[in-house]
This record gives structure tokens, sequence and C-alpha cells, in this order.
């Protein structure tokens, strides 16, 4: 039996050659895609099929991706160049796939998860017009039988649109174009429809090279778990986007806690989250007392922090939503990543794509116990040796960077696995270059698949 996948592409452009690409808003763009295998005995036979926004089959060439292991499809010649649509992966084995979105001079880009299903609502915790330069939009797909009705509400505020798209489509909504959103305007979309959908929003940089991509929310959790926060460590800076779903304010207590090998103090953040709106925590810095000031903080102001964060306390007990986004100060890299719902934690994580060394990227991986008993996070790499592994406390991350770790021009995937305690853990990773330009976006983050 086949099991669908379901990869709610922004933007697929193909063509390598930089002329003729679609512009797209705030492009051109170009992208690729990994899919992972996640049976460790059988080779996976997949189809991938590519719909335009009309939600016509225009391509759908197969393939096998060994045991254990992944494939990346970079370019993806099966489509022409302006190709601007959405991506079903039918496999006989379960997989998962991250899709890169990249400007098409290579100087900017971003990463985002696939899914396996969709839901009827789906939550956008950020969403800006003309916010100091910063715009979104983002592709909502069908993966229903019949046409879906989309209405879309923007929070704070009153504006509202409504969008149709044709089964397996994807449309495209840009809050540049819309007109009754304000200039300057930050906060959150809920998408209401009649049909399951997904939707991955991009923000963009207009006047720069940042890029950065999240996928939306179809579960929403009292208790939310961030597996990667770092703040003034290498020049970095967190921003957490807490939307909250429910139709009553709640006050929302953000704990951060130094990962595992990182010295550091613990603190917390507390503020108001009202309903249906999204809220900024941990930005432009955490608060005071939260990291140390210790080796290789360049631009420390209240201490370099590397850890995660938990929700604990949410004061009206209202179901919740954010995303991460983690910036290089100074620099125009940066990139965003979901929070994890503990509800959907299991023993397992699969990520991807993991590099060492390939043309200077590189990736780190963060797994987190979202458990409440100690556990041991082990995690290994497709056609490698190296292992990475330690006991982990609740509230905890295991956090290492592949660099010079797995082999000159490692590409491949990490399969992460708890034993001990409830063994519930959750990860991203992400991925950057050495010696990166400053003019120049080289951050990616992605989620990690619980199976």
């Amino acid at each position: 039996m086949k099991k669908p996948l379901a990869v709610a592409i922004v933007v697929v452009l193909l063509a390598l050659p930089l002329n003729g690409a679609f512009a797209g808003i705030g492009g051109p763009y170009t992208a690729g895609i990994q899919v992972a295998n996640l049976s460790l005995t059988t080779a996976a036979n997949i189809v991938m099929s590519f719909y335009d926004q009309n939600g016509v089959l225009v391509a759908g060439p197969s393939d096998s991706v060994p045991a254990g292991g992944s494939k990346t499809y970079f370019p993806l010649n099966a489509v022409s160049s302006g190709f601007n649509g959405s991506l079903v992966i039918s496999s006989d084995q379960q997989v998962a796939a991250i899709a890169n979105v990249l400007l098409t001079d290579f100087t900017g880009g971003a990463a985002y998860s696939s899914f396996s299903s969709g839901a009827n609502t789906v939550n956008l915790p950020n969403i800006n017009k003309n916010n100091f330069g910063l715009d979104t939009w983002f592709n909502v797909q069908n993966i229903g039988t019949l046409d879906a009705t989309v209405n879309i509400s923007y929070a704070p505020g009153t504006c509202t649109e409504q969008v149709v798209v044709k089964p397996n489509a994807a449309k495209t909504v840009d809050q540049s174009t819309n007109t009754c959103l304000p200039n300057g305007f930050v906060g959150a979309a809920t998408l209401v429809s009649n049909q399951p959908i997904v939707a991955t929003a991009m923000q963009i940089q207009r006047t720069g090279k940042q890029v950065i991509a999240y996928r939306g929310f179809i579960s929403a959790s009292t208790v939310i778990v961030m597996p990667q926060v770092s703040s003034n460590f290498y020049k970095s800076g967190t921003g957490i986007q807490i939307q909250n779903t429910g139709l009553s304010d709640t006050n929302v207590t953000l704990a951060y806690t130094p990962s595992a090998g990182f010295p550091g103090a613990s603190c917390t953040e507390t503020k108001q989250v009202k309903a249906k709106a999204s809220t900024t925590f941990g930005f432009p810095q955490l608060p005071a007392g939260c990291g140390t000031q210790g080796t290789g903080v360049s631009d420390a102001v209240l201490g370099g922090f590397v850890g995660s964060a938990k929700v604990t306390a949410n004061s009206a007990n209202m179901p919740l939503v954010a995303i991460v986004n983690q910036v290089t100060r100074g620099a125009a890299s940066g990139d965003a990543y979901q929070a994890i719902n503990p509800g959907n934690a299991t023993s397992k994580v699969s990520l991807p794509n993991i590099n060492d060394r390939n043309y200077g990227l590189f990736t780190g991986l963060a797994v987190a116990n979202v458990g409440t008993q100690q556990t041991h996070i082990k995690c290994t790499f497709s056609n490698s040796t190296y292992v990475t592994e330690a006991d982990i406390l609740p509230g905890v991350s295991l956090t290492n960077v592949q660099l010079n770790q797995i082999a000159n021009g490692y590409v491949g995937s990490a399969i992460c696995t708890a034993t001990g305690g409830d063994a519930k853990i959750a990860g991203i990773a992400q991925q950057t270059r050495s010696s990166p330009p400053a003019t120049s976006d080289v951050l990616f983050s992605y989620d990690g698949f619980n199976y």
C-alpha cells in the first residue's frame, strides 16, 4: 500500500541556468528536495507528482531510495523553468522529505519539512507586511478530493480574505499586496477550509537576501517545546513567535534551559498572548540572567546562551503554536522551525539532510527530551560509523555539530533514538556554510520527523 507524503512546496523552480526562472515574490527562486527512507531493511519506491496551481499533473517521475538512505533531487528536472506549484510523494515505505528553496544566485534560501497529513484549520504564527522591510507570503495546498474554499483571517485586526484551491494544487497568498492589512503589520493568520489543507509560509527581506520558511500548524498544544534556542552566541539571536489559537487571552511563561554540556543559567519569560493573535518572546534579547559570558561569545550583551525553551505556565490553558526564528546579528542569515507539540513526540526522529564539508556546507542538530524522565539519546548517520549520544534530562537537548566529524563531502541522513525513561524526543537540524559572506543568507533549518 502506498503512503502519500504531502509537501506544500512554496515555489519549485527547476532551471539551474539562471535565465527564465519564475520570479516569485522576493525571488527568483529555485528548489531541491531530499527524500529519506525510514525503513532500514527495504528500498522505498517513490512517485513524485508535480501539480500546477490549477491542479493539473505536469510530471510524475519515479525512483528508488535505498534502505536507511536518502536521495537529493536538485535541480528538479521533471518540471520546466517557471514552475510554481506543489508536490505529492507516494511511497511503498515510510519516507520523509525536506525542501530547500534558494534564490537563483544562491545568496539566500530556506528549508522546511514535508507533511504526512493535513487539517481543516491551519495556523501561521508569524505574518508580516512591510515590517521594517519584512514581508510574508504563503502557499496553501489542498490535499482533499474536492475544491477547497479557504477562509483566511489575520490577527490582530479584522482583515479577512478567501481563496479557492483545486485538489492537490497550491495557491499563493501574498501579504504585501493585501490592501486590508496595514503597513507594519506583525501578527498571525488562521486558515479554515472545507477540505484538508497544509501551508508553508515564507518571510523575506525585500532589501536584502534573508529568506525564512516555516510549516503551518495543523495541531496545537497547551505545552510546546523549542529544542534549539541561542542568543548572543557567535552573534546569534532568537525570536519565538507564539500564537494563541484559542478563544481567550492567556499569560504564557517560557523557561529557557542550557543544553547538555553548555554552562550557564536558566531563566523564564512571561507575556500575554491574546486570542488568535501572536506575541514575540526572546527577541531582541533573552531575559537578563540567561546564559553565561563564555568562550566564543563575540557579541555578548546579556551573556551567550545555547539551549532549549519550554512553556511551563499557560494561565487560561489555551492551545498554542509557535515558530522559532534564528538570525545572525549584523548578517543576512536567518532560519525558522516549528516549536514541538510534546504529544507528537516519539522515541525516534529522522533528519533527512545531514552534511559535513559538502562544498562548504555543514549541519548541526538539536534533539530535546520532551518526556518527564531522563532518557538516553543516540544519533547514528547513514553510511557512517559516527555516533553522538548522551543521557539527557527532561527539558534538555542533545546538540551536535557535524563539521569535521563524519567525512569531507559527506551528504546523508541521521536517525536519533531514545531509550530508557518515557523515551519521548523531538528535534531539528540546521545547515550553514563555513566562513559565509555577511551579505548572504546561508542559515537553513528544518523540523525532524517523529515516527
